[in-house]
């Protein structure tokens, strides 16, 4: 129909041009034909339009109902078999969700209809739901002979039958009322395909009598129009995706409007995928795709950085069908990919693949390419922000030289941990962690002797702890562990793995390097975050005492001393 209207314009502005009569006439009739079948034609629309919403509230209506049908029977059936079962101890939960689904389908049957069959559902659903909640109250008591009672009294079942029979019954009528509307639509349907083929006639018959160069002008008008609203919607999709990639908080945000934006932005039979870096960023991690058909190839779940020509030339590249083109190593033989490194701030953050399966791929991903290269951009600036964000957060919790949590963090988690602990009641350790002679190393070797001791036995702690244990650095060379759910003899074991790991970094002719621990535990020595941490350093200060290089733990009044490796079941434990 709009087509028809360009046509339109393009006789009416031929007829300006010329001073014929005949052809003003012509343009004036083809003007008024034109209005009168595209408002019979939007008139069909309109009504075509209604109908497919009709059609919509009908089958919601008619599957609600079967719903309720299915839930109604399931809760006489239920009944019945909770009623056979006279010797054992009725599952009453069952029967109460049978009821409950009952209640809930038929409530939302009657929110969707408003017809008057509503009052009779409504009041038959009230008594069935009333029959069964006292059948229940029988069983609950095993008053089986009063349950029975009720149900053949009350005529549960007949009841049951009636309230299925009201619902099928909606349900029916309105799958009748669905064929009619159907029928309405495939009728209106081929009288607009007749208007569309009136149009069309008028349309050739004014394009003929038309003069050949205006005709071949307002064509050159419209293909430039068409394309400038094309392009114009695409900017509007590619700003609206930027504007709302600024409010993404994590990747998964970013991938979920990319995913989107990508669909309606290019044509159909194209796929595409996106990879980002990994935390090492020695590989690239396959992060979401779209539009990827069952009976595509796989992509692989990881990209090396030198498998990838995008990759290596910082450009757009193209892995096409031709075998003796460039093709990057992981790539697809059965597809022709266009890949494109997103870079942002003069760093490469992902690889965004634009894939067809199409004869003429490479043709339709060279057509393409300024729309890919516009959502690599704006996704390349989301990923720069998402990764300064999760970097500036880092730094906010976090140490910079040994990469541990900060003591504030550790307060925060420590206190959440043992409230954790309490309620759930199960144990919470500290082990308190100094390295032994820190000082005279610093003097002897320097700082950055010093600083590489520390971060090796960061990653000697961190390599004995579960996914839920805290590590953090508690001051100077003082470090700190938090273990949910971990008693003191095995966070007592732990540590001495720990003092074994550490105590290895000594060499020949090197510093000796060593490591003194302090272990307490809520409930068993402490009941307070204050009183763990003071009897965790207290423990700490007793392994300085007594030569360092030892774990103790505090055991009430006592400190006891692990001066050996514990047994397997513990260290078993431990891990």
């Amino acid at each position: 129909m709009r087509a028809s209207m360009s046509v339109l314009a393009i006789d009416a502005a031929g007829a300006e041009n010329s001073k014929k009569t005949p052809n003003r006439v012509t343009s004036y009739i083809t003007f008024v034909l034109l209005a009168i079948v595209s408002a019979v034609a939007l008139g069909g629309l309109l009504r075509i339009e209604s109908a497919y919403k009709d059609v919509q509230q009908l089958r919601s209506a008619a599957s609600l109902a079967r719903t309720a049908v299915d839930a109604v029977s399931e809760a006489d059936r239920t009944v019945l078999q909770l009623l056979a079962k006279q010797n054992e101890s009725p599952d009453l939960g069952s029967l109460t969700l049978a009821a409950r689904a009952a209640d809930l389908s038929i409530a939302q049957f009657l929110k969707a209809v408003t017809d008057p069959t509503t009052l009779t559902v409504q009041r038959d659903a009230d008594t069935f739901a009333k029959r069964i909640d006292e059948i229940a109250a029988a069983l609950r008591t095993s008053r089986y002979d009063q349950a029975r009672s009720i149900y053949n009294d009350q005529n549960v079942e007949a009841l049951a039958e009636t309230l299925t029979g009201i619902l099928k019954s909606a349900a029916d009528r309105r799958v009748a009322a669905i064929t009619v509307l159907q029928r309405d639509i495939s009728s209106l349907t081929t009288w607009i395909l007749v208007l569309q083929i009136v149009t069309g006639l008028i349309c050739i018959i004014a394009f003929f009598l038309a003069s050949r160069k205006s005709r071949r002008d307002s064509l050159d008008r419209e293909l430039a129009v068409a394309a400038t609203d094309a392009s114009r919607q695409q900017l509007s999709h590619l700003f609206a995706m930027t504007d709302m990639l600024q409010s993404a908080s994590d990747l998964e945000d970013a991938n979920e409007l990319l995913r989107a934006t990508a669909i309606k932005l290019l044509p159909t039979g194209l796929s595409g995928a996106l990879y980002v870096f990994s935390n090492s960023r020695d590989r690239l991690m396959l992060s979401t795709t779209w539009l990827r058909g069952d009976d595509a190839p796989e992509l692989p779940k990881q990209i090396g950085l030198q498998e990838c020509w995008a990759l290596k030339r910082g450009k757009p590249h193209i892995n096409g069908d031709q075998k003796h083109t460039l093709h990057c190593q992981h790539h697809g033989k059965s597809e022709v990919a266009l890949e494109i490194p997103m870079i942002a701030r003069g760093e490469i953050l992902g690889l965004l693949i634009i894939q067809s399966r199409d004869e003429n791929g490479e043709q339709i991903l060279e057509k393409n390419r300024n729309i890919a290269l516009a959502l690599a951009d704006a996704m390349s600036l989301a990923l720069s922000n998402i990764t300064l964000r999760d970097k500036l957060r880092s730094q906010a919790l976090r140490d910079p030289l040994t990469g541990l949590y900060n003591r504030r963090y550790m307060e925060d988690a420590l206190e959440r941990t043992v409230l954790l602990a309490e309620r759930e009641k199960t144990a919470v350790s500290v082990i308190m962690i100094d390295l032994d002679n820190f000082k005279r190393l610093n003097d002897q070797f320097g700082h950055a002797k010093g600083d590489a001791v520390l971060r090796d036995t960061a990653a000697a702690i961190l390599g004995q702890l579960r996914e839920t244990d805290i590590a953090c650095r508690y001051g100077g060379e003082e470090l700190l562990v938090v273990l949910p759910s971990c008693s003191i003899e095995v966070a007592a074991a732990k540590a001495e793995r720990m003092r074994s790991s550490i105590a290895s970094f000594t060499v020949a002719n090197g510093p000796e390097i060593s490591a003194s621990f302090g272990v307490a535990s809520y409930p068993a020595t402490s009941v307070t975050t204050k009183e763990l941490l003071l009897h965790a350093d207290s423990a700490l200060y007793s392994a300085k005492q007594k030569g360092r290089n030892r774990v103790v733990r505090y055991d009430g009044d006592d400190l006891v001393i692990h001066a050996t490796l514990p047994s397997p079941l513990t260290l078993m434990a431990a891990e």
